[in-house]
């Protein structure tokens, strides 16, 4: 299945990285002959009375400032000399920006986090945040680091090696499809990771060994017994081995053979914390991309816990791209 996007939305907040958004955006569309969009929410005004009193900015001062955003859009996109359409709208930013997708019937939106950590990303949380976890498109999430140009024409996009992570579930198999297409589009290093997450290893008595293998044990001596346990790591060991091949075996047979003409597939196995194992492997690779799956966990456990999507989206310094299946 091809995924070609044909409308994209760049959500700016008017801060140099802006630059950095427009420049995927102008890109991407280019590539697939998408619609470009461009999307500025203003936040709700409040003000302060002498009295200390907080009410709501009046009608006027509102429209005011809607118009002087307006321009600023125009002036951004001339700039950047694009044919997009301006979208301003007023109110909670993610929660407007996830409306203006379902009204828009956009296909990807592209946006950027400024980073945070510790108990106030905890508590509050950035609008990408919360942008993963609402938005019903995919979303390409842009890191911003100080050493990218913020003129736009001194911006080239990268896209020659993209990481899709690979667990075989539906939603890993959807990131597949755009992270496939994305490879054959811009003929690019395919890099499909799957992460194993590493076993306990338990170290198990004699006694607990023989109650544990079939076969009667009355009159085996110690000696017995630790051939026994030898003899289960060698099997542990064989069957992993064939797991190991199996799923490197599967992971290939997931590019089609007409897709190689266009994009060169990597197939990697990874041991470790999914999260961890991704990101480093990104840094060690330099990849251009990450594409992820968001699986169907409940709010109180994404909350507390958060998922592996969750995570890479808050720490790679690569942009990632979420993708999630419709109900």
């Amino acid at each position: 299945m091809r995924i070609q996007p044909k409308r994209i939305m760049c959500a700016v907040d008017f801060s140099d990285f802006s630059h950095f958004i427009l420049s995927y955006g102008r890109v991407l569309a280019s590539e697939f002959d998408a619609k470009l969009y461009v999307c500025h929410i203003l936040s709700d005004m409040v003000m302060l009375s002498s009295h200390g009193q907080a009410y709501i900015a009046s009608e006027n001062v509102t429209q005011e400032r809607l118009e002087d955003t307006r321009t600023r859009l125009k002036d951004l996109v001339k700039e950047h000399g694009i044919d997009a359409r301006i979208i301003l709208s007023q109110g909670h930013p993610a929660d407007k920006i996830t409306q203006i997708v379902q009204d828009k019937s956009i296909d990807l939106v592209i946006a950027a986090t400024h980073g945070g950590s510790g108990i106030k990303r905890f508590l509050i949380g950035s609008v990408t945040d919360r942008l993963v976890k609402t938005v019903t498109c995919p979303l390409l999430v842009l890191h911003t680091q100080e050493d990218y140009p913020s003129f736009p024409n001194l911006f080239r996009v990268p896209l020659g090696k993209i990481l899709v992570g690979c667990d075989f579930s539906p939603e890993s198999g959807l990131a597949f499809e755009y992270g496939l297409s994305l490879a054959q589009e811009f003929q690019a290093e395919l890099h499909l990771v799957h992460v194993i997450r590493p076993e306990k290893h338990i170290e198990l008595t004699t006694a607990e060994y023989m109650i544990i293998q079939e076969g009667d044990y009355l009159g085996r001596d110690r000696i017995d017994s630790l051939e026994l346990q030898k003899k289960t790591t060698d099997e542990e060991g064989d069957r992993r081995s064939s797991l190991l091949t199996r799923i490197e075996r599967q992971l290939s047979h997931m590019v089609p053979e007409e897709s190689r003409n266009w994009c060169t597939p990597v197939i990697t196995l990874l041991e470790g914390q999914p999260y961890t194992e991704l990101i480093q492997y990104s840094k060690i690779k330099k990849i251009d991309m990450i594409v992820l799956g968001i699986h169907g966990h409940s709010l109180l456990e994404k909350f507390l816990v958060g998922s592996t999507t969750d995570r890479v989206v808050s720490r790679s310094i690569c942009p990632v791209l979420t993708v999630r299946s419709l109900p």
